[in-house]
């Protein structure tokens, strides 16, 4: 049974929390309209005292597991919640979660409104679910805090990120439920095996070559399934690890360049900075 504590509540009354000392919010005001208006993102950092309950939420909730423990209640169901795990709150749901006491959780989460969203989860069969182990997604959270923090250098309609990225995050979860067979098989194969390639040398002809289809092939196939090519998409990857990095460990910039295998810290900075608009120095700072 759940200790009774005095914590603050919202004007609504549909609100109770505990500690938010360690918690970084970026808030956001805009068009109901739209088809995905964000309410908030942030960033909750290790706090034994942190917790939520909602007794009516108006948004979805979603949110990552970085690192640590955690327990979820939603609509009367019981969840331990774990590194790694996603969960999804609906709007109108009766929820409340909290830091585990004795390992309390890093977490990365988005609060928004979307009937698309939720019609979308109907689709895909997800819909009275909530957790989801998909550690594949952390790379999709780190992008939303990153897209906060740059907020002041987005106009409104850059901000349709924000929904592509919470779409991401829902299609790596339902793509759980499904088997791709002929074709896409071999597509889906190519992206495990690039997947798997992060920290080595491996070329898109050395994938061919496991694979046993011509270059042009994977290319046309993998683009059709992912829609990029295999060589962007790898790049793509690695510079996804590399923020993890950045966000998750103490390593230097030249020791993540020297595990992504880059040819050389200078190329691997480069390269950042033209993709991410910072350094990757200045992208540590803003996450911590």
């Amino acid at each position: 049974m759940e200790e009774k504590k005095n914590y603050p509540t919202d004007p609504f009354k549909n609100i109770i929390y505990g500690s938010l000392s360690l918690e970084q919010k970026f808030i956001f005001s805009g068009n109901m309209e739209y088809p995905f208006n964000v309410e908030a993102i942030g960033i909750t950092r290790p706090d034994k005292d942190y917790f939520i309950a909602r007794n009516r939420s108006d948004y979805i909730v979603i949110e990552y597991v970085v690192s640590g423990k955690g327990t979820l209640t939603v609509n009367g169901n019981d969840f331990v919640l774990e590194a790694g795990d996603v969960y999804i709150l609906p709007a109108e749901s009766t929820h409340s979660y909290r830091a585990d006491e004795n390992d309390p959780y890093r977490k990365l989460w988005c609060n928004f409104y979307s009937d698309t969203f939720e019609k979308i989860m109907a689709d895909y069969r997800l819909n009275g679910r909530y957790v989801f182990h998909a550690p594949e997604c952390e790379e999709d959270f780190v992008r939303l805090v990153e897209l906060a923090t740059f907020g002041s250098r987005l106009n409104d309609n850059e901000w349709a990120h924000v929904a592509g990225v919470l779409m991401g995050v829902l299609n790596k979860i339902a793509a759980h439920e499904y088997r791709p067979a002929g074709s896409r098989a071999t597509a889906a194969r190519a992206k495990e095996l690039l997947d798997g390639g992060l920290f080595s040398n491996l070329t898109v002809e050395d994938v061919t070559k496991q694979l046993f289809v011509s270059k042009t092939i994977l290319t046309r196939e993998f683009r059709s399934m992912y829609g990029t090519s295999p060589y962007r998409y790898y790049l793509d990857k690695k510079l996804s690890q590399a923020k993890l990095m950045l966000h998750n460990s103490n390593l230097s910039v030249k020791e993540i360049s020297d595990k992504l295998c880059f040819s050389d810290e200078h190329y691997f900075s480069g390269l950042f900075k033209r993709k991410v608009g910072v350094s990757p120095s200045d992208f540590r700072k803003m996450l911590r």
